[in-house]
C-alpha cells in the first residue's frame, strides 16, 4: 500500500533536512509492504497557499485547515491508499474525509482515542500556550473530555530543524509531562510532531515519568495500515 504523509506547510518550511528526517523516522514504523512518501501543502507562490509558520505556532493548524482537504483529494487522484496529516491538530480532517474515499488519519484524533482506551486520566502536552484552545476543542470533538485531567504547554521554542537540541527538547517534555503525572494522569497524549518522534522518544519520556507516553506517529501509521487492509486494498 502507498501512504502519503502530508506535512503541515509548504516545502520551504521543511528545509535543512527536516523533511528527510520525518520520512526516515516515520518509515521506521511501517509494516512490510507499506510505502510512505512525503507531500506538502501548496505554498504562497501557488496562490492562496500555506505560509511557513514557525514550528509550534498555533496559526499553522488554523490557517492550513482549508488546504488539507484539497491535498487529500489530489492524493487520492495520485493513487495513494491513505493520507496521514502531519499535525496533531488534525486541520481540516472532517472536510477531507467528506471529500475522499481513502482513509485520512489525524494523529491527534487517533492518539486521544488510544489514550481513552489505555487510561482513565489523560494528560495532554502541547507545544505552546497558544495551542491550548484548539486542542480543547479537539478533545471535545473526539469525545474524550471526561477522561482528560489536564493540558500543559511545553513553552520552549522549537526553532529550525538544524538548530534543535534533542536532549533539551526531551528534558522540556519530561518536565511538562511530569506536571500532569502529579495531577493524576495515567497516560500522556503528546502533541507537536516537530518534537516527538523526530527529536524526542516517547519510550524515553515514558521511562522517565513512569507512565505510558503515546507516539502519535506510530499510532497514525498503524491506523492507516489497518484501515487500508480492512478495505481489502492491502
Amino acid at each position: 500500500m502507498k501512504v502519503l504523509l502530508v506535512l503541515n506547510g509548504p516545502r520551504e518550511r521543511y528545509s535543512g533536512g527536516a523533511a528527510e528526517a520525518r520520512l526516515r523516522v516515520w518509515s521506521g514504523y511501517l509494516s512490510p509492504g507499506t510505502e510512505l512518501e512525503i507531500g506538502f501543502l501548496a505554498g504562497e507562490k501557488e496562490g492562496g497557499g500555506a505560509k511557513s509558520y514557525e514550528f509550534g505556532a498555533a496559526q499553522a493548524a488554523v490557517k492550513h485547515a482549508v488546504l488539507y482537504p484539497q491535498r487529500c483529494v489530489e492524493a487520492e487522484q495520485e493513487g495513494y491508499d491513505a493520507v496521514i496529516m502531519h499535525c496533531c491538530s488534525d486541520p481540516g480532517l472532517y472536510e477531507a474525509r467528506r471529500r475522499v474515499k481513502i482513509p485520512v488519519i489525524g494523529p491527534g484524533e487517533v492518539t486521544l482515542q488510544a489514550g481513552a482506551v489505555l487510561g482513565s486520566a489523560i494528560g495532554i502536552t502541547v507545544p505552546s500556550e497558544k495551542a491550548r484552545a484548539h486542542h480543547w476543542l479537539q478533545v471535545r470533538d473526539v469525545g474524550v473530555q471526561h477522561r482528560v485531567i489536564g493540558m500543559e504547554a511545553v513553552n520552549k521554542p522549537i526553532g529550525d530543524y538544524a538548530s534543535q537540541d534533542p536532549r533539551a527538547m526531551t528534558d522540556a517534555l519530561v518536565v511538562t509531562a511530569q506536571k500532569l503525572v502529579e495531577r493524576g494522569a495515567d497516560v500522556i497524549c503528546p502533541t507537536g510532531l516537530a518534537i516527538l518522534p523526530i527529536r524526542v522518544s516517547a519510550a524515553e519520556v515514558s521511562e522517565r515519568i513512569g507512565i505510558p507516553v503515546l507516539d502519535p506517529a506510530l499510532l497514525a501509521v498503524r491506523s492507516a495500515e489497518t484501515l487500508v487492509t480492512a478495505l481489502g486494498k492491502a
